[in-house]
């Protein structure tokens, strides 16, 4: 028989701390992003910049979107599997006195 040990508080801060730190790492990238669209538009366009390097950066801020999309799913998961573990456990509690 599998143990079961789930700690509501640290569901709760793991789930809040991983979004605190998703804005981060959100703007962060944004902010990589906008400058990268800057150099590709007035300080590295080129012929080969443009043909070589722009589809690069491109392919570099759509993969970073899915990696940014993931952490909110994790993030959700945690937050939701420990609020529904800290109800089934109220909830067996409450059948026990009933």
């Amino acid at each position: 028989m599998a143990d079961y040990i789930v700690n509501d508080e640290k569901t709760t801060a793991t789930a809040a701390t991983t979004m605190n730190e998703y804005d981060i790492a959100v703007a962060q990238l944004n902010k990589i992003k906008a400058d990268l669209d800057a150099l590709t538009a007035d300080g590295y366009n080129t012929p080969s910049a443009q043909r070589d390097f722009k589809p690069f950066v491109d392919e570099y801020t759509a993969n970073y979107s899915k990696v940014t999309e993931g952490l909110t799913g994790i993030s959700t998961y945690i937050k939701k599997y420990g609020e529904g573990m800290n109800q089934f456990d109220t909830d067996m509690g409450a059948s026990l006195r009933g």
